[in-house]
């Protein structure tokens, strides 16, 4: 591991994450609605390309980071990548509802909360409906579909930002130092605290009202980016190409969205306290399908993995 590199890169990045994530969030917070929503959104996509500029900055090798597309051989990671997130979605959902089920609905009154919450008409989703002659279910299977088909792909021009600089720098610099199965766990708390200004001041993944605010909320989210960095990683060794673990960031983007269109808005007050255990897949229960997932693929890479350094 190049020390200096790796050094230099953290400290970038995580002044340009923070300092962009803090201004957002204050500046946000004090405008309030949809103005300050938009302002502290775009801070962060914005901060989505501190890694990669940091990594530029650190002088790392982006030649080998695999700018090329890589298709032939790699259409299974493809399908991965684009149609896993929604499915963990699903069965995170399922696993949530078990257990509240009085907080499912699909009739998005939730969506509707928070148009308003925002300053906007909530009637608006109702016309934009009957005017296009959809009813709620049928919203949420055409989310569903956008979540699995382009939605990835537009994302995937911001989470390039983030993936040049975790997996293409950061992830195997770490690898070099502690190995792989630490570098996992290593870079997914470094991932995880990236985020860490935005979830304190702004809110950001589950709120402020969630039961055990803010350290569980921050544990929680520790906990999930250890998980989801050890797919993009596997990802990105499997086919050499950066763009595939932002696919697959995309992906995991898009799908988030989803929580907001089947929660019952009669119980908002429970649901901001239980939002750092779902619906959400990054919420400690909800998230469990995904962890299981994760764990077994990782089991299967690193027991092939000895079975070709053994022999």
């Amino acid at each position: 591991m190049d020390k200096k590199k790796v050094i230099k890169f953290l400290i970038i990045v995580m002044i340009l994450a923070w300092g962009l994530q803090i201004a957002g969030a204050l500046i946000g917070n004090s405008i309030g609605g949809m103005t300050g929503t938009m302002i502290f959104r775009g801070s962060l996509a914005i901060c989505m390309f501190a890694p990669i500029v940091a990594a530029l900055l650190a002088k790392a090798d982006f030649k080998r980071m695999g700018w090329k597309p890589k298709l032939k051989g790699n259409f299974k990671w493809i399908l991965f990548c684009m149609f896993v997130p929604m499915i963990m979605t699903i069965l995170g959902f399922a696993v949530f509802f078990a257990i509240w089920p009085e907080l499912f609905s699909t009739d998005l009154s939730y969506l509707a909360n928070s148009y308003e919450e925002l300053g906007m008409d909530a009637s608006v989703l109702e016309e934009t409906l009957a005017s296009s002659g959809m009813n709620s279910m049928t919203m949420i299977l055409i989310s569903m579909l956008q979540c699995i088909t382009y939605a990835p792909v537009v994302n995937m021009f911001l989470a390039i930002g983030e993936e040049a600089g975790w997996r293409g720098f950061l992830y195997p610099e770490l690898g070099k130092r502690f190995g792989r199965v630490r570098a996992w766990f290593i870079g997914g708390a470094i991932w995880a605290a990236f985020h860490f200004p935005a979830m304190l001041l702004a809110g950001y993944e589950y709120g402020s009202e969630y039961i055990g605010a803010p350290i569980l909320g921050l544990v929680t989210f520790t906990l999930f980016c250890i998980a989801l960095g050890v797919l993009h990683e596997i990802i990105y060794d499997k086919t050499k190409c950066i763009w595939f673990p932002a696919i697959l960031h995309g992906s995991v983007n898009a799908a988030f969205t989803m929580y907001q269109v089947v929660l019952n808005a009669e119980h908002l007050e429970k649901i901001n306290k239980l939002m750092v255990f779902g619906p959400g897949m990054n919420g400690l229960v909800a998230m469990i399908p995904f962890v299981i997932l994760t764990v077994v693929i990782a089991a299967v890479v690193l027991k092939k993995e000895k079975k070709i350094t053994a022999a």
